[in-house]
């Protein structure tokens, strides 16, 4: 059975969950040897093992901070466009910020995916100019070299994340300008992730180059290196493929393709009557409300276990049920994708299905809409 660790959440920052994969981990730690026992040494004469390990220490813990703030910047102006962000991932590889949903236009896509390495190239200025500071103000030989090595990764950062293929933030704004050009969002996805497909191709056939002509040690490093990152750019451009097209087949489901039918309970049923009469027979975790049929609301189990036994008989189902509103009551052809947002963000994790005198149809949970979309 192959068990699959979940991200370790670490933080939140401007409410958005940040977390680190297990395999950043040893990322971590192969960085910090390399700066402490090959880069340091080489520069910096003179100073204890104790003391380049702290340096690389810092070195490492800034590098990965600005790599957070890259995706930071996806983040914030996702939000700024609308979108809801579920968290920032650091895996081996970098980053991943994760959304709700696309962009609604192109210019926003452009915006989401320049805000990344524009953030980067800041980042690199920022540490460019400590670096005329430690140099020729306050000369400090230590802070010359990390603050050097900062503005360099982040340089880097920022020109390989602009490289024109997806799932990298070049191949975004590919997308955008792909999409204002010709109109048609899921072709230029599918561009701009063929062109991610290439450019992994390309990094894999250097790498191999680099490992076969190699003349130093650092050769076979970079060649290795570069072949790993273009097959987790390829792994990358193929698992969005598959997302995107099943995205494509969810944006033609629609609520009434999942929706079951449900009992319903009256507004001045006790919860005493609930719990005794109807759970028995229908073991679900919520029930829609109805008055003069239509639909007011919903009944969760889970708000029923702060009520105290001896209160049951005089509460009824209007006291604890959450009210109809826009994310509680959907339409018959709501679009799935969209109702699985809508759900997710309710508090509830079901909803009335409607139709437009508000007589209920149906009765719909996070559970069926990804089973069905899952299908």
């Amino acid at each position: 059975m192959r068990i699959r660790l979940k991200p370790l959440t670490i933080a939140r920052i401007f409410d958005i969950p940040v977390k680190i994969s297990y395999g950043w981990m040893p990322i971590f730690g192969l960085h910090v040897y390399a700066v402490s026992v090959y880069y340091l040494p080489r520069h910096l004469h003179d100073f204890s093992t104790p003391e380049y390990w702290f340096l690389g220490l810092v070195t490492t813990i800034l590098l990965f901070l600005s790599v957070l703030g890259h995706e930071l910047g996806h983040a914030l102006f996702a939000r700024a466009e609308g979108l809801h962000i579920h968290d920032i991932t650091l895996h081996l590889f970098g980053g991943l910020a994760r959304f709700d949903r696309e962009a609604p236009t192109p210019i926003a896509d452009f915006k989401i995916g320049v805000a990344g390495p524009a953030t980067s190239f800041l980042y690199g200025l920022i540490f460019f100019l400590l670096n005329l500071v430690s140099v020729y103000i306050h000369p400090s030989r230590p802070a010359a070299l990390l603050t050097n090595y900062l503005a360099l990764t982040n340089l880097i950062l920022a020109v390989f994340n602009l490289l024109p293929g997806y799932p990298l933030d070049g191949g975004r704004i590919l997308r955008a300008w792909l999409w204002h050009r010709y109109g048609d969002f899921q072709a230029a996805t599918r561009w701009a992730i063929q062109a991610g497909r290439g450019i992994a191709y390309v990094l894999i056939a250097c790498g191999a180059f680099w490992v076969i002509t190699w003349k130093t040690g650092a050769d076979i490093f970079i060649g290795i290196w570069a072949i790993f990152v273009g097959v987790f750019l390829k792994d990358a451009a193929d698992g969005s493929f598959k997302y995107w097209r099943s995205l494509y087949e969810a944006e033609h489901l629609r609520v009434a393709d999942a929706m079951n039918q449900s009992v319903t309970i009256s507004p001045e049923m006790t919860i005493e009557e609930l719990i005794q009469t109807v759970l028995p027979q229908h073991r679900q975790p919520s029930f829609p409300v109805l008055h003069q049929h239509q639909f007011v609301g919903i009944v969760s189990l889970e708000r029923l276990r702060s009520i105290p036994r001896q209160r049951w008989p005089q509460v009824t189902t209007r006291d604890v049920m959450h009210p109809a509103s826009a994310g509680l009551a959907l339409h018959p052809q709501t679009p799935l994708s969209e109702a699985e947002s809508l759900l997710r963000d309710n508090n509830v994790g079901y909803a009335g299905v409607v139709d437009d005198q508000g007589r209920l149809v149906g009765f719909i949970g996070l559970l069926e809409i990804r089973k069905r979309l899952a299908s």
